[in-house]
């Protein structure tokens, strides 16, 4: 069994702002306002915390699958900072397709549901917490009869 998780009414609202495979963070404010702990440092794989959330409802956290591969991995890896990582000098994630098919890259700053159409094109999914986005009403129907 599953649930499935309407996200539709933040979709636009939360955009991408740190990734620590398999989570991606997503912020509601600017993302030159949105911080954490030594994002200015590089690699931000051993060097950076995870984002500050100043007020409620900052940070979204979800969950994601498939194919990417992080700015430190594949044919042209290097280290970067989350400073560096959001100002787009690099995207979060990205696929590598040595077949000619179309490259994927998500930079830091895509909405929600960018994202989400991004990672199913990889061949993945995202899956985000049961707190977040209204789930279906369940309607029971009492047998009186018996």
């Amino acid at each position: 069994m599953s649930a499935r998780v309407d996200l539709s009414a933040v979709q636009d609202v939360y955009r991408l702002c740190y990734v620590r495979t398999p989570w991606a963070w997503f912020t509601r404010i600017a993302l030159d306002q949105q911080w954490g702990e030594r994002w200015e440092r590089g690699p931000y794989t051993s060097e950076s915390g995870l984002p500050y959330a100043d007020e409620p409802d900052q940070i979204l956290k979800l969950g994601f699958d498939g194919s990417l591969l992080s700015p430190e991995e594949g044919a042209h890896a290097d280290t970067y900072s989350v400073q560096d990582i959001n100002a787009k000098k690099t995207a979060w994630l990205h696929t590598e397709n040595y077949f000619g098919g179309f490259p994927i890259r998500i930079m830091a700053g895509v909405s929600l549901q960018r994202f989400t159409e991004l990672v199913e094109l990889a061949g993945g999914m995202v899956y985000a917490p049961l707190g977040w986005g209204q789930l279906p009403t369940l309607h029971l129907t009492l047998d009186t009869t018996s």
